[in-house]
């Protein structure tokens, strides 16, 4: 077993350099964080403050791994994160909705949408045909902000998409597990995971100074065809699966 120590020139001992990214300390504070800045503006019905400080915490976290170019490590980061989140505004949507629905802009419209949706299956909040623009300012804001802000703005947009769906599968679970299922749109799972591939690849060249797009598309190959892959095929499935999901899950 290796000592803890490295014994330095002047014979003296020398502790080996700190990861902060191994440490559990690490773990704890940014699931911590998750649940805070998820569940404190959103109690308090503040649809402004509740995506900036998240963005703000997810960016500062993620920084260290990224720019030491630990990106499975982000990915998991940012993956536990997006599901601590996800679940925090599934619940207080559920037990609490008309102090969630604050959080939200819009959020007594979007609802309404909703369920007009699951009753006549017309006009998906949300989707390219009903919001074509913003649903294209969202991915030129992942694409374009990630790459330009080191995440921050991507992350930004991210969040947001992540609260809104958390918030749409809460309301629609008070209608029962059929609600649930419902919400749990399977399109929407899928840009999600693909967008949040994108911004870990996109806000690399800021944090780690190297901005040769080959060095991406041969050490992460796979991480930007699976994030590719999973946007379009979030598409596909909201063209060809909302109305068939709708029909079984209907309210």
């Amino acid at each position: 077993m290796r000592d803890s120590v490295e014994i330095a020139s002047n014979g003296s001992p020398k502790a080996r350099n700190y990861d902060l990214v191994k440490d559990p300390i690490y773990y704890i504070t940014f699931g911590f964080f998750a649940l805070l800045t998820t569940a404190l503006p959103a109690a308090l019905g503040q649809p402004n403050f509740l995506p900036i400080a998240q963005t703000v915490a997810i960016t500062l976290f993620l920084a260290v791994p990224i720019r030491r170019g630990r990106i499975g490590t982000a990915l998991v980061v940012l993956s536990s994160w997006l599901l601590l989140q996800l679940l925090v505004m599934i619940l207080g949507s559920a037990l609490v909705p008309l102090v969630f629905e604050r959080a939200i802009h819009d959020g007594f419209a979007y609802h309404r949408a909703l369920l007009e949706w699951s009753v006549t299956g017309l006009g998906l909040p949300g989707s390219v045909l009903q919001a074509p623009g913003s649903r294209l300012l969202e991915f030129v804001g992942i694409v374009f902000g990630s790459l330009l802000s080191a995440g921050l703005v991507g992350f930004w947009f991210l969040m947001r998409a992540v609260n809104l769906f958390g918030y749409g599968v809460g309301r629609l679970a008070l209608n029962g597990p059929a609600g649930l299922i419902l919400g749990l749109m399977p399109w929407k799972l899928a840009t999600i995971a693909g967008y949040a591939g994108l911004v870990i690849m996109l806000a690399q060249p800021l944090l780690t100074k190297v901005w040769n797009p080959a060095h991406y598309f041969v050490r992460q190959r796979r991480l930007v065809v699976a994030s590719i892959a999973l946007i379009a095929l979030g598409l596909v499935l909201e063209f060809a699966l909302a109305g068939l999901w709708r029909a079984l899950w209907a309210l």
